[in-house]
């Protein structure tokens, strides 16, 4: 189904007010505050790219920033976040996209132990669920092995093949899918620091 114009109303509302803008320099407040004539316009935008099949480059070009992480020694690297800002248009789009997605996914395809990235679950679930472990362990009187993993660069190491690969197994509608690997396919981005920028580069992960 092509986005419906309530779908546009219902995006620009989730996307905060103090996000920083893309290369286009559109704030947020733009599209939050521009009335019912850009709401229509957008949606009617949408519904073209999703009938075409293709996402504007313009929502792929990504400006990255670095924010220190407020530890350790300001000249490494590590030591910095790399924050990529995209256009907000875009942003609305894939907003868009990521409300059916969820939906679909929360009809029975995730178990209940998964709590990331998930509406009413959270860090304090997983919190409750170790410590009932913990306890019922000691009452039973046997061992419990815990591991605690942190993956260095999680969202930049996606492997994006197989992530559509996942979405296939899990029934995704195939122009669905097609729509989805239109926001990062041909993906570009730019350095900016202290007012200088670099040249563009591919974006071939994440």
């Amino acid at each position: 189904l092509l986005p419906s114009l309530p779908e546009t109303i219902w995006a620009v509302q989730q996307i905060s007010s103090d996000k920083a803008p893309g290369s286009d320099a559109i704030a947020p407040e733009v599209y939050k505050h521009g009335g019912s004539r850009l709401m229509a316009e957008l949606t009617t935008l949408f519904q073209e790219m999703w009938r075409q099949g293709q996402v504007p480059q313009d929502f792929k070009d990504a400006t990255i920033v670095h924010l220190y992480k407020r530890k350790g020694n300001r000249q490494l690297c590590d030591n910095h976040r790399g924050i990529s800002l995209l256009n907000i248009a875009g942003k609305i789009f894939a907003r868009i996209l990521i409300k059916p997605l969820n939906g679909h996914v929360e009809q029975g395809l995730l178990p209940k132990s998964e709590c990331g990235f998930r509406r009413h679950r959270g860090t304090t679930d997983m919190i409750f669920a170790a410590r009932q472990l913990q306890e019922k362990c000691q009452v039973m009187r046997i061992h419990l092995y815990t591991t605690f993993v942190d993956l260095t660069n999680a969202f930049d190491t996606v492997n994006r093949d197989e992530l559509w690969k996942v979405m296939q197994k899990f029934g995704c509608p195939k122009w669905f899918t097609h729509m989805v690997r239109q926001l990062p396919d041909g993906m570009t981005a730019r350095v900016t620091d202290n007012g200088t920028v670099s040249e563009a580069f591919a974006v071939t992960m994440g």
